[in-house]
């Protein structure tokens, strides 16, 4: 009777298990995404791609053909929730992904969007998603690119570029030119770019090796490295309580000005000249002077290092 009793608890454990894998394969599979839509444009170099997207992600780079080629990706609640429409207006390929009228649409998630477009490598490029992550790369021209939360990654890029997301991570590599980038919490990663750098987050890390740029640098709370090469065009790095750490080339020419609340600071660039030296303030001629260099903390501490 007990090995009846063990064989029937068994079999129905085993029944439920199964149920429950059919049950999460399907919806598995549901969600998958597949391709919806995809369309080619005959285009010039130097023209526009526009991309307003509801949460998708978005991935953007360049080819050796004069053609815009776009495909949209979803699952199938995207699917019956969102219109996806691509076409082409005078100089702008546009890509649009948005919930449908209904009012229901804008409630309940499980929605995902996948967007890539190959366009020629002199391209300007304008990307705007609700919170998915952008992705550009290989590509000159000029960039705007906005998300309400997601990470912007950008490779090998040249050109004015402006950056904002509401949360979202940054990370350049490989930039060349005017960079105004601003994330309200994320960190901010600049490897191997060149030009003038904005760069503001509200409370993440700001990492940058940056050549031959006037610098603005800022967080509300995150440290700050930064490796600098070439001359001085401008230099101001702050934070509201991290630690502010600095690597100059020898022949960096500045009239420098670091201070800290409650840290402490320690001037290691080999001909500096001091003009004021205090626990918290130090004020000195880097190589007899020139642009401003100016680093500030509330209350980590500052450190500069000549390469």
């Amino acid at each position: 009777m007990k090995n009846g009793k063990f064989n029937n608890s068994w079999h129905v454990k085993f029944l439920i298990i199964m149920i429950i894998s059919l049950i999460s394969a399907t919806i598995s599979f549901a969600d998958s995404l597949r391709l919806i839509k995809e369309k080619t444009f005959q285009v010039k170099d130097w023209q526009n791609l526009y991309v307003k997207a509801s949460g998708a992600d978005v991935k953007v780079e360049s080819w050796d053909k004069p053609e815009v080629y776009v495909k949209i990706f979803a699952n199938k609640r995207a699917e019956d929730k969102m219109k996806f429409d691509i076409y082409q207006d005078n100089d702008v390929v546009k890509v649009i992904a948005e919930k449908k009228g209904s009012f229901w649409n804008f409630w309940g998630g499980n929605m995902s969007v996948r967007i890539e477009a190959f366009v020629p490598k002199n391209f300007n490029t304008h990307l705007e998603s609700s919170g998915g992550d952008l992705a550009v790369s290989n590509i000159t021209g000029g960039f705007k690119l906005f998300t309400s939360g997601g990470d912007v990654n950008t490779n090998n890029l040249n050109g004015k570029l402006h950056v904002e997301t509401s949360g979202g991570d940054i990370h350049l590599n490989s930039h060349k030119g005017e960079m105004d980038i601003s994330t309200s919490g994320g960190d901010i990663i600049c490897k191997n770019v060149r030009g003038d750098l904005k760069a503001k987050t509200s409370g993440g890390d700001i990492d940058i090796d940056l050549t031959d740029g006037k610098l603005d640098a800022s967080t509300s709370g995150g440290d700050i490295q930064i490796n600098y090469s070439g001359q001085n065009h401008g230099f101001e790095a702050s934070t509201s309580g991290g630690s502010v750490k600095v690597k100059l080339p020898s022949d960096f020419k500045a009239k420098a000005h670091m201070e800290t609340s409650g840290g402490e600071i320690d001037n290691n660039f080999g001909n500096s000249k001091s003009m004021h030296v205090s626990h918290s303030r130090v004020d000195a001629e880097f190589n007899g002077g020139g642009p401003t260099l100016n680093l500030e903390t509330t209350g980590g501490d500052i450190q500069v290092d000549q390469k």
